[in-house]
């Protein structure tokens, strides 16, 4: 079963689409962002932002995601920029992957890993807004002739080793750490700590999850939200870290670049998975794999100094 989400209550009967003057009256356009896009973004981005908004991509008839599925399982999650990337039109596509391309500052300061342990002070750096998307992945793959994710490759031949259609902004799955790293350095980035992934999940306390330290509305994808599945970047906007970090939690393992062995043979990965449920899904979350290892629940995001 396929299903549009979004965050907002539809309205299909009364479905005009979003006009150029609403968005340039400032009051219209705030209403329209607290309606139709959730997300945190950059102001640089707003040209980006009011050209996907204008476009035909179903913003007001898609079903809200507001409470746990229990009745369907395996559901298949699309949004409006899980349609803008499988479209025609270029100019949508770039501005889709400008929004996904975003980063948020991480300022310096300490992260308590353990409460017997002394504070450890983490610099400066940037981190990836969202884990890495398939579109964005399809991109870096396409630029260096690297070997598409498994799941590509296997789940329809007629894809030819691409992501199924509607599903670019789902988190990519199915690559190793390995992998990870080449797209990191393609980029520019690298794949952030097991400190760094934590200052970015935590801020300045010792919450324990990104939004403080309660479970009170579904606020990430793991087991208890009823999904079975990875679903778009961004859709739990109640589950934002701190500093502005989306889906820390849950949708798929982040790999890190601090190793787990004094022999390097297995890599840290943080912040659990859709498969897992909140027990394995804290800010504190973490498990390893060998560093060459590929599975479904296991993605990553990149961070830049």
């Amino acid at each position: 079963m396929t299903r549009l989400i979004n965050l907002q209550q539809p309205d299909y009967l009364e479905e005009r689409g979003i006009q150029h003057q609403q968005l340039n009256d400032p009051d219209s356009f705030q209403d329209i962002l607290n309606k139709y896009w959730p997300w945190h973004y950059d102001p640089s981005q707003m040209t980006s932002i009011k050209h996907l908004l204008l476009a035909d991509l179903k913003w007001k008839s898609v079903t809200p995601f507001t409470k746990t599925i229990s009745s369907v399982t395996s559901q298949q999650l699309i949004s409006p920029l899980g349609l803008a990337l499988s479209n025609f039109d270029t100019d949508l596509v770039r501005a889709s992957l400008e929004i996904l391309d975003s980063t948020v500052e991480i300022v310096a300061g300490d992260v308590l890993l353990d409460t017997d342990l002394d504070p450890i002070f983490v610099d400066r750096f940037r981190m990836g807004r969202y884990p890495v998307t398939n579109a964005q992945y399809e991109r870096f793959v396409k630029d260096t002739n690297h070997p598409p994710p498994a799941d590509w490759r296997n789940e329809d031949p007629k894809l030819d080793g691409r992501f199924s259609p509607n599903f670019g902004d789902h988190p990519v799955s199915n690559v190793t750490c390995t992998d990870a790293e080449a797209y990191a350095d393609w980029i520019g980035g690298r794949l952030p700590s097991f400190e760094e992934w934590e200052r970015a999940a935590r801020g300045d306390d010792t919450r324990t999850f990104p939004w403080g330290n309660e479970i009170d509305k579904p606020r990430c994808n793991t087991a208890e939200a009823g999904v079975g599945n990875t679903t778009p970047v961004g859709t739990f906007p109640d589950g934002i870290s701190p500093f502005g970090c989306y889906d820390l939690l849950g949708n798929v393992w982040e790999w890190s670049s601090t190793w787990y062995d004094e022999n390097q043979t297995f890599r840290i990965v943080r912040g659990g998975a859709w498969y897992y449920n909140h027990d394995h899904a804290s800010c504190s979350s973490y498990d390893f794999f060998s560093r060459d290892y590929s599975e479904f629940v296991i993605g990553f995001r990149v961070a830049f100094d």
